[in-house]
């Protein structure tokens, strides 16, 4: 097994009791936090918003050690994340540079 030290956490615009019904039926170990701020994350980061219904599109980040953002990835539909493979052949990249 290769020990990479990858932290994994996630975030929503939905309520608290979506995001617990959603981490239950996904059945995950990591973090995940509910009722963010989806005009600010937007503002911050670029990922797409749509003012209309509430909805912070899928938005990826690789943050590296000292907080810098070294991979991103935006998608306004269902395709369009970074898998477990992408990251770790991004951070295996990233460690031998």
């Amino acid at each position: 097994m290769i020990e990479l030290g990858i932290k994994v956490v996630a975030g929503s615009v939905d309520s608290l009791d979506k995001v617990q019904k959603l981490r239950e039926g996904l059945h995950v170990g990591f973090p995940m936090w509910a009722k963010l701020d989806g005009p600010k994350v937007s503002a911050d980061t670029g990922a797409p918003y749509r003012e209309s219904d509430g909805v912070l599109h899928g938005s990826s980040w690789l943050v590296n050690p000292e907080g810098e953002i070294v991979q991103s990835l935006y998608s306004t539909g269902p395709i369009g994340r970074l898998t477990p493979i992408d990251v770790i052949r991004k951070v295996v990249f990233e460690k031998n540079r």
